[in-house]
This record gives C-alpha cells, structure tokens and sequence, in this order.
C-alpha cells in the first residue's frame, strides 16, 4: 500500500530555512499510533503531521520517534497548508480556515487564498496560563546554563515558569549571541529540581540573528545535544502568555517577530500578535511563511490497526 507525503519548510524567509516537516496523507487509511510513531522514525524530524480526511474525531495527528506529541505552531501551519491543497478546509472566502481542538482549547488556523496554492498562514489561540514567579537567582541560573550572571538579564524582563499546553521556564538573556553559546548543566539541573519542575527551558533575547526580529530564542532540555537548536514553535503560547504577564507590557495589541537557529544553520522567523485587556484571558495569533519543498510516496505493507 502507498502512502503519499509533502515535505514542508515552516517559518522559512526561503527554501531551505526554517524547520522541517513530513505530512503524510492516509488517504482512508487505518494506522495505528505504533504505525505512525514508526512512519515518523522514518524521517528523522523533529515531529510528522498526519492527514486523515476520512477521520471526523482526528482528521490530523502529529508523532514523532517517541510518540504522540501536542500540535506547536511548526504543525499546525504544514497541517493547514496541506488540508488547504486537499480541500478539508472550509472555504470563507478571501481566506480559508482548518479548526481542531486540542487539550479541550479550540485552534482555529487562516489560510490566505493564492492562485497556485496556500499563501500566508495564521493560527490563534485564547491562553488561560498558570505563572510561576518562583524561581532559582541567578548566581544559580547561571552556573545551570553554563553561561556568565551578566549574559541574563533581569532588568525589564524576569524568569518564571509558564504553564498552557505544558510547563516552560523562560529565563532572559541580554543578546542573541549569549543565547546561541548556552548549554544545560546537567548536574545543576538535578539540584534545582525541587525549584523548577519542567525539563523545558526558553531562553530568549532582545535582538535578531536574521535582522528582521525583535527577539531571538532557543529552547533546551536536558536530553539534547549542546549544539542543539530544535524548532520553537511548540512553546510559543507560553512565549507569548509570559511577554502579557510582564508588568512592562501594557494593555493593547502588542506585534513581535522572533527567529531561532543560528548563522551556520536552518534559521525559523514567527510572527505573533497578542491582545493583553483586563481581567481577560489573553488571545493570541501566530503565523509565518510555508514553502512546499516536495512530494513523494511512501511504501508500507503493515497498513492493518
């Protein structure tokens, strides 16, 4: 049996930036969550989105070696882009739009109309965020991300733990450059479990390796390699939940860029928007550029759940 599949290049200024992402399309086909995790292993990406037009309670799915994996902003735009080519979406126009629910909150996506295809892509959100303000100095904060206490910056933003689809703690540093040179401390790391309980960690900064952001951010765990610099849009809500929280962002529509990666590899840039009102929860839209690199078919006898 053959599968087909789209390879993607998401929050991509130009082919090959950005991060890369396999859709697959089961075309009426029952895979197993062990089928798709294996599929996914195929490709050696971050995450694979699956398409399944024939599915009304999960038309799309996303896996990567380990498992299953909540949607980031990376999937849920190639998710859109490649409804859009398949007609799953529902059609409002100017604009075309794909909406799914994950962890009880509804994402809604906006797919601008082309003539040869999907053009720019927008999803938002309404984030309900739990804060922690407590968190390790920065004496200690230092020693865990191997880096100097004058690299982070405690000045007009502070770290704490921010918590939407999964905790993140979201540590301030002063330029992009410090951000790119960090690297976990793992033996630090097991002292301060008892102050911050997420093996996630978003480092960001004022600032732009591109020169078309306003911050520049890098997210690390525990289990990565140094020179690691997997793709941030899974932990954007968070981003954006901790820039409302901070007492420096007053109420209105605030607009920011953001880009990941470094000079000598792939580099992602992600628009953002987000409402920040009184006593309201905070909504959020977030987008970037798609840009379809290929297609090609997929040969897997072991279709049967």
């Amino acid at each position: 049996m053959t599968l087909t599949y789209s390879l993607l290049d998401v929050f991509a200024d130009s082919p090959f930036q950005g991060v890369q992402v396999p859709v697959v399309s089961l075309n009426g086909q029952a895979l197993s969550d062990e089928h798709k995790q294996a599929l996914a292993s195929e490709f050696l990406q971050s995450e694979t989105v699956f398409i399944d037009a024939s599915s009304e309670a999960e038309p799309v799915s996303v896996f990567n070696s380990k498992g299953r994996c909540l949607f980031g902003a990376h999937t849920i735009l190639a998710a859109s882009y490649v409804a859009y080519e398949q007609g799953l979406v529902i059609d409002k126009g100017k604009y075309s739009t794909l909406t799914f629910t994950q962890q009880k909150q509804v994402v809604e996506s906006f797919i601008d109309k082309q003539e040869n295809g999907p053009g720019a892509i927008q999803y938002s959100r309404t984030l309900a965020p739990t804060i922690d303000r407590y968190t390790p100095e920065i004496a200690q904060l230092a020693a865990l991300l191997n880096t100097e206490e004058r690299h982070i910056s405690f000045s007009k933003y502070s770290p704490m733990v921010v918590s939407v689809d999964r905790p993140v703690f979201v540590v301030p540093f002063t330029r992009p450059e410090h951000v790119i040179a960090a690297s976990p401390n793992i033996e630090r790391w097991s002292e301060l479990a008892g102050q911050v309980y997420t093996p996630q960690i978003f480092l960001f900064s004022p600032g732009s390796i591109t020169g078309q952001t306003q911050f520049h951010g890098r997210l690390l765990n525990m289990d990565q390699p140094r020179d690691d610099l997997p793709p941030i849009g899974s932990i954007m809500p968070e981003f954006i939940a901790y820039l409302a929280e901070q007492t420096a962002t007053a109420p209105g529509t605030h607009i920011f860029s953001i880009d990941r990666g470094s000079m000598t590899t792939r580099k992602s840039i992600l628009h953002a928007e987000f409402d920040k009102r009184s006593g309201r929860e905070v909504r959020c839209r977030i987008g970037g550029n798609v840009i379809k690199m290929g297609k090609g078919e997929l040969f897997y006898p072991m279709l049967t759940t």
